[in-house]
């Protein structure tokens, strides 16, 4: 129900979004790069992860990865499943009906393509790493889609794309296409 008005509170929102997931990113990277890459210590089976923690935590590193691990993956699996659905009824109504078929089939399929990784038994840090790498395919695509949106005379009226919003969308969208390419390119590799 936003309209025009709501325009600020939507920039000062993204802007505060984005700092946030770059500031937890560069933490995570800037940790994992200083505790564990610095000491020679590759993480490539997940009881490695274990084994970091022994200094700090003692007895208690595989009980406390466990229950991190644990609250990660349902912090995580909610969102996850309701992406698809949420979008979707955006789309169609503007309301999301959890009690409708389609909500039920979609988050069901979602739920059992989140098991390939346990049912095939694959190493779940390479498939971590492999899913990452399959998320430059999808940046094309919406970069694409909001050239496509905020160009349409229909939807945006007066409010339509300027020349350099155009060219900086253009120079993302090649540069997402680039990353791309060296996707294809580590995956070809990696298979």
């Amino acid at each position: 129900g936003w309209t025009i008005e709501n325009r600020n509170q939507q920039k000062k929102d993204a802007i505060i979004a984005a700092s946030l997931v770059f500031f937890i990113s560069a933490s995570v990277m800037a940790v994992a790069c200083g505790a564990l890459f610095h000491q020679g210590q590759p993480v490539t089976k997940v009881l490695d992860m274990v084994n970091t923690l022994e200094p700090v935590a003692g007895k208690f590193a595989l009980t406390l990865f466990f229950f991190g691990t644990l609250s990660a993956g349902l912090s995580s699996i909610f969102p996850c499943l309701l992406i698809a659905p949420i979008l979707l009824a955006d789309y169609q109504s503007g309301e999301l009906d959890t009690n409708s078929k389609q909500f039920r089939v979609i988050t069901a399929i979602a739920c059992l393509f989140a098991l390939i990784v346990p049912v095939y038994g694959a190493n779940p840090i390479e498939m971590q790493i492999l899913s990452q790498v399959f998320n430059v395919f999808v940046l094309p695509l919406v970069i694409l889609g909001i050239i496509l949106l905020i160009n349409s005379k229909k939807l945006m009226a007066q409010y339509k794309a300027g020349l350099l919003l155009n060219i900086g969308l253009f120079a993302a969208l090649f540069f997402s296409c680039v990353i791309s390419y060296n996707g294809i390119v580590a995956l070809l590799g990696y298979f």
